[in-house]
């Protein structure tokens, strides 16, 4: 008899999942996707309609698609998810039951949790937002850019980092720059904790070769119109802020008692190698979770989500074939960080590292940027269309 396979989420995990699924087992098998978007869009692109070199409608991919890939795409909404029962809840299909469940719902964003951000702040990770804050950068003729991280963890760490250096291209390019200041602001004492002292300080450098300064450990407390406060006490006035909201794990997660029951993590505890949840046919992947490596987390980026989908979908494979499944997620990963006019640098991990997480950043090349390119095309391309 067929199994039924639930995947909740259509981003990078639950497509990945989906596609490996489909692509290695009988159409006996069901892989239904649920996701209340109707289209997929890569978080980098955001850069892309930042800078102008992207157009935000055209860079939707209808999430339809799938079903042409024997993929049931379900654009729904969950609202309940009962693992004692096997079964998820969504809006406008009801009840659904599953014989295996992939949780890949990512981290929502939480722009609320700070004072005053709504209304005079950009965030910078809502997609309809961006092209609103390109178009007032570009009007701004003097003034105060602020960059501010908002909470910790937050998705693909080099983001702002990236954002900042695409804003002082963007500006140099406008005959504005000299002229106005850019600043980020950070909670953490080091740019990027996930990446390690040295990386972030070669990130530091980079920024601030072209101007853009930095100031750790400035955790935004609240915004008025023109001022930002800060949890240490300080205060910096701004024209147009650019924020990264806080993140967090999505209710109907939570509400199904999928967090940790131990400690005090936030996040959806997995077995690291297999992306098991401690409910028999459950798992995880991508952002919802939380893997420690040492002090620290694994980072919440999508090519982390990728791999852990495919390690997810082959357990299930391997147990629905009757072979010992021998899958294991090897935390290894590795992004691209933009510098803008055309240029990226490569971020490269490997956090299960015996001696210890290993982060090493490549210098900016025309290159990168191509394989960054490269990288959504692919992609995009195997999973929809």
């Amino acid at each position: 008899m067929g199994k039924r396979i639930l995947i909740l989420g259509a981003g990078f995990g639950g497509l990945a999942a989906a596609t490996e699924l489909r692509k290695n087992l009988s159409l006996d098998h069901r892989v239904i996707i649920v996701d209340r978007k109707k289209s997929f869009m890569m978080g980098l692109v955001k850069l892309w309609v930042l800078e102008g070199s992207r157009n935000l409608q055209e860079s939707l991919t209808p999430l339809d698609g799938l079903n042409a890939k024997r993929i049931e795409y379900l654009n729904d909404e969950v609202t309940k998810i009962e693992i004692a029962q096997s079964r998820v809840q969504a809006r406008d299909h009801g009840w659904i039951e599953y014989d295996y469940l992939i949780v890949a719902l990512g981290a929502e964003l939480a722009p609320d949790r700070i004072a005053g951000f709504v209304g005079r702040g950009y965030n910078l990770y809502d997609a309809q937002q961006v092209p609103k804050l390109r178009d007032r950068l570009l009007q701004l003729e003097r003034g105060k850019v602020a960059i501010a991280i908002m909470g910790m963890p937050y998705k693909c760490p080099p983001a702002p980092y990236e954002a900042s250096l695409i804003i002082d291209s963007m500006l140099s390019r406008q005959g504005t720059r000299n002229n106005i200041e850019i600043d980020i602001y950070a909670p953490a004492p080091i740019a990027m904790p996930v990446a390690g002292p040295q990386v972030s300080a070669n990130v530091v450098e980079i920024i601030s070769q072209r101007g853009i300064s930095f100031h750790s450990s400035h955790k935004l407390k609240s915004v008025t119109d023109d001022t930002l406060e800060f949890e240490n006490g300080s205060k910096a006035d701004y024209d147009v802020l650019v924020g990264i909201p806080p993140h967090r794990v999505p209710e109907v997660v939570r509400s199904a008692g999928l967090i940790a029951a131990e400690g005090n993590s936030n996040w959806v505890a997995i077995d690291r190698n297999t992306m098991k949840t401690r409910f028999k046919n459950v798992f995880a992947v991508g952002d919802v979770t939380e893997i420690k490596v040492g002090a620290m987390a694994l980072p919440k980026a999508g090519i982390f989500a990728e791999e852990q989908a495919k390690v997810a979908a082959r357990q299930i494979i391997d147990e629905i074939s009757g072979r010992p499944a021998v899958a294991a997620f090897a935390g290894q990963g590795y992004c691209f960080m933009e510098m803008g006019n055309g240029r990226a640098g490569y971020l490269e991990a490997d956090f299960f590292n015996p001696a210890g997480p290993a982060v090493r950043l490549e210098a900016p090349s025309e290159q990168n940027f191509q394989k960054k390119q490269d990288f959504e095309r692919i992609r995009v391309k195997e999973w929809l269309l």
